[in-house]
């Protein structure tokens, strides 16, 4: 036993490195985007680019890895995220163009899906069920306090050397942690014997998101976090380009200044972990839901009052991240009881909402932008609307019993 213990403290540590990449290859990421921009002479579109469709990869990726892995074993296929991860910084590291900037932020996307979706089935082989939920709840607050510190490493970083500097330690890190589970992972989930080709493999997990898509309120239980994930990150995002080319703050301050956000999101999902289940599902995403769109309506008064500032940006993005962080627990909780079976595609077809959601609300503001809050606006008060539409459906439908897929 005393053997064992070491090695699970080595599991768990490994699990939460791996977990940070996502938030590394986004969050760090968004401090640099005035930057690309500036460099090869872009349009908005094209900048936002940049964070938008590495999410979009990043959500379609994370849907297949865990199927793949159930067949094919966890570390060979983590292996592999980590090298499309890796070899996706280096081309960014020497991007001499756009369009090969963008290849290589798709391959990192690519490889960063492995991340959450792997450190958690890896969790599940090796402590078990009855302590998954304690691993899994100290896992989400490693991703939640990546997004809390990427952006002021990379504030620091670009403010240093410029925008490529990030990509080194991005690279470093993927080339360690390589190493690691090579080295020191064992195989928590050992490959079928007879492999059933990778076509077969996507059929039997579209198979499974199909039967839950039938479910009318699993689909605006997925719908809803992905929404709300869309209004946090085009605040998120815009405000890079808003803070550092139309206020003309530093890299750094608007690092400094960024921490409000992640905080904001890491205290609601503090305050939803005290609430538990003395609260309905129903009452939270409702409410949370609710929260966001007065939130919103907030900061269009305060902006159309008091003009644009970083104030008006970031204090209302962490009462955003609040909202967030206290009902989407709830949400996906309301997901998995849709069919119980399938509660692992159940969270992955949640995960992809949050990912895609986010990634097209990054991207509808860059082909908005004109250097004001308003289109920016306009993007989180769609999404706010259609979250909170998803949110009261899901509850009728459950008040009139609907049955489970």
């Amino acid at each position: 036993m005393s053997a064992r213990l070491p090695q699970h403290r080595f599991i768990f540590i490994t699990l939460v490195a791996i977990t940070f990449i996502s938030p590394l290859a986004n969050h760090m990421f968004i401090p640099a985007m005035p930057l690309v921009k500036q460099e090869f002479q872009i349009g908005d579109e094209l900048a936002f680019a940049t964070l938008s469709l590495t999410m979009m990869t990043m959500a379609f990726t994370s849907i297949v890895y865990g199927g793949i892995s159930d067949e094919w074993g966890r570390k060979r296929v983590l292996l592999s995220g980590l090298a499309l991860y890796t070899i996706g910084a280096e081309i960014c590291w020497f991007a001499p163009n756009i369009e090969m900037l963008l290849g290589g932020r798709m391959l990192q996307g690519a490889g960063a899906g492995c991340g959450i979706v792997l450190a958690r089935a890896i969790a599940r082989d090796v402590y078990g069920m009855e302590k998954i939920s304690a691993v899994i709840a100290n896992l989400t607050a490693a991703y939640v306090l990546g997004p809390l510190l990427a952006p002021v490493i990379g504030s620091y970083l670009v403010g240093w050397e410029g925008w490529r500097f990030l990509f080194i330690p991005i690279s470093v890190i993927g080339l360690v942690l390589i190493g690691i589970v090579y080295f020191g992972l064992p195989e928590t989930h050992a490959p079928v014997r007879e492999k059933p080709p990778f076509s077969v493999i996507v059929r039997n997990i579209l198979r499974n998101y199909f039967q839950l898509l039938k479910v009318p309120r699993f689909a605006a239980y997925a719908l809803m976090p992905g929404c709300l994930s869309g209004v946090f990150f085009a605040n998120a995002a815009a405000s890079a380009f808003l803070a550092i080319e139309t206020l003309g703050i530093s890299t750094r301050d608007f690092g400094h200044w960024f921490l409000w956000m992640p905080a904001g999101f890491m205290l609601g999902n503090l305050i939803s972990g005290q609430i538990g289940n003395r609260l309905s599902i129903g009452m939270m995403t409702i409410g949370g839901a609710s929260l966001c769109l007065l939130i919103v309506a907030f900061q269009w008064f305060w902006n159309a009052t008091a003009g644009l500032s970083i104030g008006g940006i970031m204090i209302p993005g962490a009462m955003l991240g609040i909202a967030q962080g206290m009902c989407m627990p709830y949400a996906q909780t309301g997901a998995m009881r849709v069919n119980p079976a399938l509660a692992g595609s159940a969270s992955g077809a949640v995960v992809f909402s949050q990912l895609f959601l986010a990634g097209a609300a990054e991207q509808s503001v860059g082909f908005l932008s004109d250097g004001t809050l308003i289109p920016v606006l306009y993007v989180m008060f769609g999404f706010s609307c259609v979250a909170l539409t998803a949110a009261i459906f899901a509850e009728i439908s459950r008040a009139r019993n609907e049955p489970a897929a």
